[in-house]
């Protein structure tokens, strides 16, 4: 890779989340700085630095310019999500037109949600760039899974035709697994070979140490760290401590993120008499993430089947892997895929008591665990952030190469 001629190549990313709180983002910024381009992000502020005015305007970090609007995301109902999505993309049209006015941008990389943050990209691509849009996430399917919609409802049409006209508005499209692929490529009416594919794989340092499972020795800790909202379903995992609790008398829950669900969740853990039993944890920073994950015995993800469960896949997996954990996950179609059973113990999506009867097996049988940890290591070693970070500096060239 010609770093120096990337040098001469500027790329603008947009996207709906705080930036140095999304791991996806920042590390595909991070590895185009890396790269010699000349990234600048516009991000949304933090609350907590934005109440005590610490919030800047603008900072470098690891070499990436970082521009904030002063718009919070805040997880909420539908409405909520339609009044960030309008305002981020007219935040983002405004700034993102300045720094092309400044010095013209060769690629323009909208992340979603929601896609329609690629209207914010419209003047630099009359100005030449070329826009790649991200799609991080399905939104027909979230939102017909998340608020119970029918295909035939109003809200859905608009949603499905908005994700065609994004689609075709994008000079390339980038999407975070094969199974999203192929659903991106249908949807746009293209080879599912013409979408590329940038896995959110991690970047932890892998744990290399030699444990006897379980690692605690006064307390059983599940962690389950990421969103909490209706899909990733932790009414389950509080449900399964509540029945456990009574065969497992040291099992505990740590609750690491947040979401609309999260008062809902401990709400629940209160009324079945095992509040005492769930740590909630707002948000780390990223680098004390894993250290939380080895202070763990089990990670877990809860997620819901359907139609957009079947297309999701948690990054956590792999990095609860990567620290040793073991991990227990609904056994949903593209997890499915890239995880095989030898390396992960499955349960069916939903079911409570399938649940329970998986962290009793695994009481009961901590050989059986620390082969499944060993076998997860092979998963960590193809899954890592390394071999993406080469693809998606090998696109970009490409992408670039006629500027």
């Amino acid at each position: 890779m010609d770093k120096e001629k990337n040098g001469h190549k500027r790329v603008g990313m947009l996207l709906l989340s705080y930036y140095l709180n999304d791991a996806r983002v920042r590390r595909q910024a991070e590895s185009l700085a890396e790269a010699g381009y000349d990234v600048h992000v516009v991000s949304c502020g933090d609350a907590q630095k934005m109440n005590n005015a610490q919030l800047l305007p603008y900072e470098v970090v690891k070499g990436v310019h970082v521009h904030f609007v002063p718009l919070l995301k805040k997880r909420g109902n539908k409405f909520r999500y339609m009044y960030e999505f309008v305002m981020m993309t007219l935040y983002g049209a405004v700034k993102l037109a300045r720094l092309h006015y400044q010095k013209s941008f060769d690629v323009v990389h909208i992340h979603n949600m929601p896609d329609i943050l690629v209207f914010a990209g419209l003047i630099p691509r009359f100005g030449g760039a070329k826009i790649v849009l991200d799609i991080h996430d399905p939104m027909s399917e979230l939102f017909l899974d998340s608020y119970h919609l029918s295909e035939s409802s109003l809200l859905y049409r608009a949603i499905s035709l908005q994700e065609k006209l994004c689609y075709r508005m994008a000079t390339r499209l980038v999407t975070v697994t094969n199974t999203m692929a192929e659903n991106v490529a249908k949807k746009a009416g293209q080879d599912s070979d013409r979408i590329m594919v940038v896995h959110n794989f991690p970047h932890f340092p892998v744990y290399t140490g030699n444990r006897t499972w379980p690692y605690n020795q006064e307390s059983l800790v599940l962690l389950y760290a990421g969103t909490v909202t209706e899909h990733y379903r932790l009414d389950i995992a509080v449900k399964a401590v509540a029945i456990a609790s009574e065969k497992i008398p040291n099992i505990k829950l740590h609750i690491l993120g947040g979401g609309s669900r999260t008062n809902d969740v401990l709400a629940l853990a209160a009324e079945l008499g095992i509040r005492d039993r769930v740590q909630h944890t707002p948000s780390v920073t990223l680098d004390r993430v894993a250290e939380i994950m080895r202070s763990a015995d089990i990670g877990i993800s809860t997620h819901q089947g359907g139609i957009f469960g079947d297309l999701y896949f948690s990054t956590k997996i792999i990095e609860f892997m990567s620290q040793g954990l073991p991990v227990v996950s609904s056994r949903t179609r593209t997890i499915h895929q890239y995880v095989p059973e030898e390396a992960i113990f499955y349960f069916d999506p939903g079911n409570v008591e399938d649940l329970v009867r998986t962290l009793l097996h695994m009481r009961d049988n901590p050989d059986r665990v620390l082969e499944k940890v060993r076998a997860s290591q092979d998963v960590v070693s193809r899954y890592s952030w390394n071999h993406e970070k080469v693809r998606l500096q090998s696109f970009y060239h490409s992408l670039t190469a006629a500027h």
